[in-house]
């Protein structure tokens, strides 16, 4: 079995280098450091991390509890957390929104040991809250922020839905339907709240039959309702998601149905995904830098390891901006 005195002999430096390399790579210079990666490659050395976690009492193992995979968000910022995470010498464990509670996955997380801890699958009440930010495990949460409490970063949703829903009205459209996710958490909830003032302000309150709250873990009710509203005798001539994954769906289902976008009816979501600029879609759409959201909340969970600053508290909230594409245009009577 290789060893770390096997290492540090091929990369030319002390076993202490290789350790400060293993747990803490930026106290040692990029050269001697690059030698001992390479030694650390060529001879395939595993380092024993129960053992080094044991002495250390850090794992440089981090956790990312995401939503589903199903929205373009949450596989955006994943990429994001991995790479920083790995630049600063931390490993990422994903687990992922399935059929286990939160409660089972955190409790599986806590088993593991884990430094630090990314959470994008919360309600505003969800009774395993409590446990999480009393763990003394640090944490943030990321798009999504407790009813009260916690370490968090999110846009401001509520001026997302602002924004999305007066450019919608500013283009002359009166039937506006809207899909939302689940209220239960605090980023739908905001971008409704967001949505229902504007449209307030403007005198076109939202009908009953045209607000829709779908599962986004799923997105299995889309089709339907879609339909169902499209078969009215005046359909919505726009359609407001408080997702793109929602809206991308809903598009899907719209010209399946041989309708026009933007010509028939306009689609817009909320997120600004890396797949909402994609040409296919060009998406009009609200958002910030989906990467910067994901590296902030790592580059703060880091600080906290680090500093051991678990009861300071970091609440962020980044203005996003209205993104216009090609999904949206003026009707028409």
């Amino acid at each position: 079995m290789v060893s770390s005195k096997d290492v540090a002999r091929a990369a030319g430096v002390s076993q202490a280098t290789v350790s400060r390399v293993l747990n803490n790579p930026e106290s040692v210079r990029p050269v001697k450091r690059n030698k001992v990666l390479e030694a650390i490659q060529q001879l395939n050395y595993e380092p024993n991390l129960i053992a080094r976690s044991l002495v250390t009492n850090n794992t440089r193992t981090i956790a990312f509890i995401s939503g589903s995979m199903r929205n373009n968000f949450f596989i955006d910022t994943m990429d994001s957390i991995i790479n920083l995470a790995k630049d600063r010498g931390y490993r990422t464990m994903i687990f992922f929104d399935g059929n286990e509670s939160l409660k089972d996955i955190w409790s599986t997380v806590k088993g593991h040991m884990v430094d630090g801890v990314i959470l994008s699958l919360v309600s505003m009440d969800d009774p395993v809250l409590e446990d999480i930010m009393n763990s003394g495990i640090p944490h943030m949460f990321l798009s999504r922020r407790p009813r009260f409490g916690g370490n968090y970063i999110e846009i401001d949703n509520r001026l997302a839905g602002e924004l999305i829903a007066s450019h919608v009205v500013e283009l002359g459209h009166r039937r506006i339907a809207l899909l939302s996710g689940e209220l239960q958490y605090s980023t739908f909830l905001g971008r409704k709240e967001g949505i229902d003032k504007v449209m307030a302000e403007a005198g076109l309150p939202l009908e009953a039959g045209l607000v829709h709250y779908i599962n986004t873990a799923t997105l299995s009710e889309i089709e339907k309702v879609v339909w169902k509203m499209m078969q009215f005798n005046e359909p919505p001539t726009a359609i407001i998601c408080t997702s793109d994954a929602m809206a991308i769906a809903c598009m899907d289902v719209l010209l399946g149905m041989g309708l026009s976008i933007p010509g028939d009816v306009s689609i817009s979501g909320i997120d600004d995904s890396k797949l909402a600029a994609h040409q296919s879609f060009q998406l009009t759409t609200v958002g910030h830098k989906i990467f910067e959201i994901g590296e902030i909340a790592v580059e703060n969970l880091l600080e906290m390891i680090g500093h051991k600053e678990i009861d300071k508290k970091r609440q962020i909230v980044l203005r996003p901006e209205l993104m216009i594409r090609r999904t949206t245009a003026r009707h028409v009577e």
